[in-house]
């Protein structure tokens, strides 16, 4: 009887382990090629390539936010319990606007002479009145209560964009703009600013922060600013200035000029404390 012949089976195609080894190779010669181009990268485009990976992975080169530092809020010297606490109410007011999703409608200014709250007019009123709506003091109390907490004056500035209104009630975008920022005065004054704080001037289109030329830029000059100005200078002379009432603070003695080097509050934007930093770090 005859052997059966075994049957040889053939493989189409390259084994396995020579694609393996293949994707290994392939990965190691992009690894080096990788390595020597770092090695001739400019700096400038290292830093692009960078901040690209930054953004893609959600990492922000700044934190979000609706307060713009222009310059610092404190001065350059060893900082007081009154401007700490002036930028410390700043950020609760920060959050407030934004937890009430008003942040597109509120822009806030923060510098060494004081707080500028810049609010587009759309927000506040209709369309060539002065008639605050419902809807606008729900971010102007916040503000209010805010600037209730210091004794410094406050300025509210109407303005518009340069289209001529009809109405017999203004007859000029000037006298537009000088009644809205009385009407937010007046309503600070409801909510328990005294009166011999607050001041109130209208600019019409005569100080714009955008180009009139386009649509975007005359809504950008639609606003209302309201500006808490942090000079001690225009306080009466009998008027005390925040925690002057707390002993504590009041009577606090102040350390010789050699155990009190210059300083200024920064805030962390990561654990969004405040921390000092003195000339020498």
């Amino acid at each position: 009887m005859a052997k059966k012949k075994k049957c040889t089976t053939i493989n189409m195609g390259l084994p396995g382990w020579v694609m393996t080894y293949g994707d290994m190779m392939s990965l190691l010669l992009t690894f080096f090629v990788l390595i020597v181009s770092f090695s001739s990268m400019q700096e400038s485009k290292f830093e692009q390539a960078a901040e690209s990976l930054r953004e893609a992975f959600g990492v922000l080169s700044s934190a979000e936010s609706v307060i713009e530092f222009n310059r610092p809020i404190l001065p350059n010297h060893a900082p007081t319990d009154e401007e700490a606490d002036v930028l410390y109410q700043v950020r609760v007011l920060e959050k407030i606007i934004m937890d009430k999703g008003f942040d597109d409608q509120v822009e806030i200014q923060v510098n060494e002479r004081g707080v500028l709250f810049r609010i587009k007019a759309p927000m506040l009123f209709d369309s060539g009145l002065a008639e605050l709506k419902d809807e606008a003091k729900a971010v102007l109390k916040p503000m209010a209560i805010f600037m209730r907490k210091f004794p410094y004056q406050v300025k509210v500035e109407g303005h518009t964009d340069p289209v001529p209104i009809k109405s017999t009630r203004f007859p000029t975008n000037w006298e537009l703009s000088a009644g809205r920022a009385a009407v937010v005065a007046r309503y600070f004054q409801s909510v328990g600013i005294p009166p011999e704080r607050l001041g109130a001037t209208g600019y019409g289109e005569f100080r714009p922060i955008a180009d009139n030329s386009s649509a975007q830029g005359q809504k950008k000059n639609r606003r209302v600013e309201i500006f808490l100005d942090l000079d001690a200078a225009d306080l009466p002379k009998n008027m005390e200035l925040p925690f002057a009432s707390q002993g504590e603070v009041a009577n606090k003695p102040k350390a010789p000029a050699e155990d009190n080097p210059s300083v200024r509050l920064i805030l962390n934007p990561v654990t969004d404390k405040l921390g000092t930093l003195g000339r020498g770090n």
